[in-house]
C-alpha cells in the first residue's frame, strides 16, 4: 500500500479544500481561465503539502508541447518515501450558468476536440491515474446534482471514454446537457480521486530513483514510450530547474 487510509483522507481533504477555494477565486474573478484555474490549483497544493513529514505532493501545469501530446493540462505527482503514485488530468470549463456555451468543438479533422484529447490520454490508461476536471464558477450548491455541490465535478479517464462512444462525441462537440447527462452518472468530486489515486484504487506505484530523484514510468500502451517524471530534490518551494524543464 502506498500509504493508510487515515493520510489518504486527510491528504484528499486538504486538495479538496484547494479546489474549493479555487472555485471561489473564479466566480470572483481573482481566476480568469482555465489555465490560470490549472495554475492556482497547482501552487497551492504544492504549498499545502510543503515540508509535510509523511507525504510529499507536488503538481504542476504541463508544458505546452507535452499537453497536446498526451491531451492533458496538469500533473500531480505523490511521493511516500521511494514510492511514486502520479496523475494526469484535463481540465475544461463549461461555463454552466450560460445556455448552450460551446466548450467544445470540431478539430481541423472534424473530430471533437476533447474526445481527440481523451484518446490521446489512453497511452498512460492503467499506468498513471487519469481524469476529467470541469471547473465551476457557478454559486456553491448550483445544480446540484449532477454539478460538485463545492468544488469542482470530476469523471474517471475510462467513464469519459466509455461515454464519448456510447453517446457518439466523436464527430460531434461535447454539449453541456451531454456533460450533465454524464456527470449524473459517473461525476465524483476531486477529494475522491485524490483519495482513489494515493490508497492505491487508481493508476499504479512506482519507484522513485533516489540518485536522480526522478520516476521512469512506460505506457502500457507501447512499452517504447516512456515518461520521466522529476520531483524535487526538496520539499521546499525554491525553484528546481528539474521541475521547471520538465
Amino acid at each position: 500500500m502506498f500509504v493508510n487510509f487515515r493520510i489518504a483522507d486527510i491528504v484528499a481533504y486538504h486538495c479538496a479544500r484547494v479546489d474549493n477555494e479555487c472555485r471561489e477565486e473564479l466566480r470572483n474573478g481573482t481566476l480568469v481561465s482555465e489555465r490560470d484555474y490549472v495554475t492556482a490549483l497547482a501552487t497551492r497544493m504544492r504549498i499545502a503539502f510543503a515540508r509535510n513529514p509523511h507525504l510529499n505532493c507536488h503538481a504542476q501545469t504541463i508544458d505546452p508541447q507535452s499537453e497536446n501530446q498526451y491531451g492533458v493540462d496538469g500533473i500531480i505527482v505523490f511521493r511516500s518515501a521511494d514510492k511514486i503514485k502520479a496523475g494526469l488530468f484535463e481540465a475544461k470549463r463549461p461555463q454552466v450558468t450560460k445556455n448552450n456555451h460551446g466548450w467544445d468543438y470540431l478539430s481541423s479533422r472534424n473530430i471533437s476536440h476533447f474526445s481527440e484529447q481523451i484518446e490521446k490520454q489512453r497511452i498512460w490508461n492503467g499506468q498513471l491515474a487519469l481524469w476529467e476536471m470541469f471547473f465551476n464558477e457557478a454559486p456553491n450548491g448550483f445544480q446540484s446534482p449532477p454539478y460538485d455541490s463545492f468544488g469542482s465535478s470530476c469523471v474517471w479517464h475510462d467513464n469519459a471514454f466509455d461515454f464519448m462512444h456510447t453517446e457518439s462525441l466523436i464527430f460531434r462537440p461535447w454539449t453541456t446537457d451531454k456533460l450533465k447527462k454524464h456527470l449524473k452518472v459517473n461525476g465524483i468530486n476531486f477529494y475522491s480521486v485524490i483519495y482513489d489515486i494515493i490508497s492505491c484504487r487508481a493508476g499504479q506505484v512506482n519507484k522513485l530513483d533516489k540518485t536522480t530523484n526522478t520516476c521512469r514510468v512506460f505506457s502500457p500502451a507501447n512499452d517504447n514510450i516512456s515518461m520521466n517524471i522529476p520531483f524535487p530534490s526538496q520539499t521546499e518551494l525554491e525553484r528546481d530547474e528539474r521541475i521547471e524543464q520538465f
